[in-house]
Formats: C-alpha cells, sequence, structure tokens
C-alpha cells in the first residue's frame, strides 16, 4: 500500500471516529437535557401552584362563612333568648342579624366561586400530571433507543480506534508528524 494510500485510509478512519465520537456527545446530551420535560415539569407545577391556592382560597371563604355564621347564630341566641329587653338593642339586634344574613348570602356565592376555581384548578391539575407521564413514558422510549445507538457507537468506536492504531503502525512516523499538522491546520482533513 504507497504512503498516500496509507495516510488516506488513517484518514477516513480518525474521521469515522470523530463522527462517532461527536454524536456520542450528542446523545449524552440529549439525555442529560430534555426541554420536553422541562417544560411539562413547569407547566405541572404552576398547575399545582393555582390548585394550592385555590384551596387556600376556598378554605379561607368557608371559614370566613363560619365565623359569620357563629356571630349570627350568637346574635340570634341574644335576640330570641330573652336576655334583651330594651327595645333599642332589640332593634340593633335585628338589624345586625339582618346584616348578617346578607353579608353570609354573600359569602356563600363566593364560596360557590371559590368552589368552582378549586374544581377547575384540580381538572387542570390532573391534565399536567397526565401530561407530565405522557412526556416522561415518551422521553425513557426515546433515550431506550438513544442509549441502545450510544451503545453501537461506543462498540463501532473500539472497532475504529483498533483500526487507526493499525493504520499508524503502517505509515512512518515522519508522515504521521506532517499528517497532524496538516489535518490541526486543515480543520480535520488533510
Amino acid at each position: 500500500m504507497s504512503r498516500a494510500s496509507s495516510l488516506h485510509r488513517l484518514q477516513q478512519v480518525e474521521s469515522d471516529l470523530q463522527a462517532s465520537a461527536n454524536r456520542v456527545a450528542e446523545i449524552d446530551r440529549r439525555m442529560a437535557d430534555s426541554e420536553a420535560i422541562r417544560k411539562a415539569t413547569a407547566a405541572h407545577d404552576a398547575a399545582q401552584a393555582k390548585l394550592q391556592a385555590a384551596r387556600y382560597a376556598a378554605h379561607a371563604a368557608e371559614l370566613e362563612t363560619e365565623s359569620i355564621k357563629a356571630k349570627l347564630s350568637a346574635a340570634e341566641s341574644a335576640l330570641y333568648g330573652g336576655t334583651v329587653r330594651n327595645p333599642k338593642e332589640l332593634q340593633d339586634l335585628q338589624a345586625d342579624c339582618e346584616s348578617l344574613k346578607r353579608h353570609i348570602a354573600t359569602l356563600e356565592d363566593q364560596l360557590l366561586e371559590r368552589m368552582v376555581e378549586l374544581e377547575d384548578a384540580s381538572t387542570a391539575e390532573a391534565a399536567a400530571s397526565r401530561a407530565l407521564d405522557d412526556v416522561q413514558a415518551r422521553e425513557i422510549a426515546g433515550q431506550a433507543s438513544l442509549s441502545g445507538e450510544k451503545t453501537e457507537l461506543l462498540h463501532r468506536m473500539e472497532r475504529l480506534q483498533a483500526e487507526c492504531e493499525a493504520a499508524l503502525a503502517s505509515v512512518d512516523p515522519a508522515d504521521v508528524a506532517v499528517y497532524r499538522a496538516l489535518r490541526q491546520s486543515k480543520a480535520g482533513t488533510a
């Protein structure tokens, strides 16, 4: 085999080896960093935060309604209990009871709205959770495929490395030095 053909063979093997190494690096990056999973996780986290806020708002509205109902109960007990005999105080208690009843009706409407928001947030969180699970399943399947490709590439790289060593053994060391200098100065193509 001539010097030129030996060097040409060495370049082909090294180029294939570099291309395989580049692909392995790309596979490693893709396996380590999944944009789809990041987006689905962010959407799921946002849905969970919204659900938590809706739960808190519904609970707060429920507590406020219960508090006003307790005040109404106390006011009605005083009104109908017979302990208050002053007509002016009775009128004030009557007005307080009516005001509390109107306020309770408003609070119950708000509580109903909070419950609807809670249900919507729960539905959105469940959908985001399913979407995240789907993305993770697709990613796992894709990563299994990438892992298989990576294994094949690593075996190929071992074989190419052996070929490279054999090709280097058949080339004069002075020619290898010139070849390396040219390869470096010509961006990988001597």
